[in-house]
């Protein structure tokens, strides 16, 4: 690199003593779009070097700077000075735990320092991987135990309600490995453009987390002071439950594509057009709906009641908040669209309508800058 060009914010080392730009190639850039081949000089452009240097290099960021970049960074590794800010809010325990669901202290290794290293799918994906397999294994043993066909000793020391109660723990922990597991296998092969370790979810929110570790403790408190206080087939209706959430949510995800995206959208592109058909005909948030009874489902399945009113309340004032702001929204980017759309389906919650009218304005389009949307519903056009 020629003296006059380098700087403090200099993304790239020459790779020869000579004086030809040498170039770094990076197998993914930080929004999820692949490369190909593309190689990245180390004559990159101020604008992008000025990202990197102020920390604006955000994988959620959708705006575009005056020389037509995506205010990232080209396609460079997120460094750790722009990583997302530790978790705040909880208890510090549940904090801990998420700052840990999210790689915190990895962030001097380049693989686990961003959502797109390989290093982070890699752990992840082993992860979960290891921990469905031993619950499938002992969930086989349970059933081999209970018609007789093997004998464990350890088993036949507890009562039936406890072994009950131990199946529809370790029927609990399939479920939610595969639900994680689902969520990116269907991204990555779907719309692989955006597919990330984030796409398992593992890290979705310090209040998704709370939740989880309070019904394993009401679950455990249960199966170890009340394991009489239980229902089989209060079990298997959660199973079923849970098992047509999923597929609700699958079928969604796999008809919107490559507009599926885990992270919610800020501008709305003219190439944007109004998903209506597959699943979307009947449902207008299919992707919240098998969420919300994929959730509840779960509570049902381990038996929890307190956690179940809990989940039920809770997930259904979010969305009660969230669809109404989403369709507020979908309405002003598709007026004529929308509105007849909205006439025919149902939102898919009980208790949760919509009120949606046109909107008129001067210009007739809505300001693609200052409202956001979910991809959810939306698909683009090749």
């Amino acid at each position: 690199i020629p003296p006059s060009k380098k700087s403090a914010t200099s993304i790239t080392k020459p790779m020869s003593t000579n004086n030809e730009v040498s170039s770094i190639q990076f197998p993914r850039t930080l929004s999820g779009r692949r490369l190909s081949g593309r190689r990245l000089s180390s004559r990159t452009n101020s604008s992008a070097s000025r990202s990197l240097s102020s920390g604006h290099a955000n994988e959620c960021s959708r705006s575009t700077s005056a020389n037509g970049t995506n205010g990232q960074s080209d396609g460079l590794p997120l460094p750790s000075s722009a990583l997302p800010p530790p978790r705040t809010g909880g208890f510090p325990p549940i904090r801990w735990i998420q700052n840990r669901l999210d790689f915190r202290g990895c962030d001097h290794l380049i693989q686990f320092s961003h959502a797109h290293g390989l290093g982070r799918v890699a752990t992840v994906a082993s992860i979960l991987g290891a921990i469905l397999s031993v619950n499938v294994m002992i969930l086989v043993q349970l059933y081999l135990h209970n018609y007789g066909v093997v004998t464990i000793s350890l088993l036949d020391a507890m009562t039936a309600q406890t072994i009950q109660l131990l199946k529809q723990w370790v029927q609990y922990v399939i479920v939610l490995v595969s639900f994680h597991m689902l969520e990116f296998f269907i991204t990555a092969l779907y719309n692989p453009s955006v597919t990330t370790a984030d796409s398992f979810v593992v890290n979705q929110s310090v209040a998704y987390t709370t939740a989880a570790l309070v019904s394993w403790v009401e679950f455990w408190t249960r199966i170890v002071f009340f394991p009489y206080a239980n229902s089989p087939n209060v079990s298997r209706i959660g199973l079923v439950v849970v098992i047509g959430g999923q597929i609700v949510r699958a079928l969604a995800m796999m008809t919107c594509g490559e507009s599926f995206n885990h992270l919610i959208q800020q501008t709305k592109k003219d190439n944007h057009v109004l998903i209506t058909h597959g699943i979307y005909n009947y449902l207008r948030h299919p992707s919240y709906v098998g969420f919300y009874y994929w959730s509840i489902g779960t509570q049902l399945l381990l038996g929890n009641p307190i956690s179940f009113v809990c989940y039920a309340i809770a997930s259904w004032l979010f969305f009660r908040r969230r669809m109404p702001y989403e369709e507020e929204t979908l309405v002003r980017y598709f007026p004529d669209e929308y509105p007849t759309y909205v006439a025919r389906t149902w939102s898919g919650l009980p208790f949760i309508w919509s009120d949606v009218g046109k909107i008129d304005d001067d210009s007739g389009n809505a300001d693609h800058e200052q409202i956001s949307f979910s991809a959810d519903g939306f698909k683009k056009l090749s």
